[in-house]
């Protein structure tokens, strides 16, 4: 799996104002966690979640694409690969961030991420890792803790 965090830019969608920007953005704090990466191969699961305590006005559907798009020829060598998605946007005006469990965040991405909900208005976590269809799930909504 390889997770990292990009904070305080808000994230656009490919026909932004700014994309190749944006683009280069996540490209280097990918680079920051992840100096020395072998490209992946084969089925991938991609998770991207915003968390921000600015306004913002992007949709869950477009949050993922710029992000798979800067991490082509970085990780991997066409998105297509991605066959399993999970995006979010998580206002934390409105909600307390101890209500998400983050016990699965890897070690060095939790501390930071801990920090950045000191420091940023805006944090990204991306996570992409080998796909596994255990990950697909029904029924959300009735599910219990």
């Amino acid at each position: 799996m390889h997770a990292f965090l990009c904070t305080n830019r808000v994230p656009l969608t490919i026909k932004a104002h700014g994309h190749l920007t944006y683009e280069n953005d996540i490209k280097e704090a990918f680079r920051q966690y992840w100096p020395n990466v072998q490209m992946q191969e084969g089925d991938l699961y991609g998770i991207v979640y915003y968390f921000h305590k600015k306004p913002s006005q992007i949709d869950a559907d477009n949050l993922c694409k710029p992000v798979f798009d800067a991490l082509e020829n970085e990780l991997y060598a066409d998105d297509g690969l991605i066959k399993f998605v999970k995006t979010a946007i998580f206002d934390l005006r409105a909600h307390n961030v101890q209500i998400l469990d983050l016990t699965k965040i890897p070690g060095n991405i939790f501390s930071d991420f801990l920090e950045e909900l000191d420091n940023s208005d805006h944090i990204l976590y991306v996570e992409i890792g080998d796909m596994n269809y255990e990950m697909f799930e029904f029924g959300c909504e009735n599910q219990s803790e």
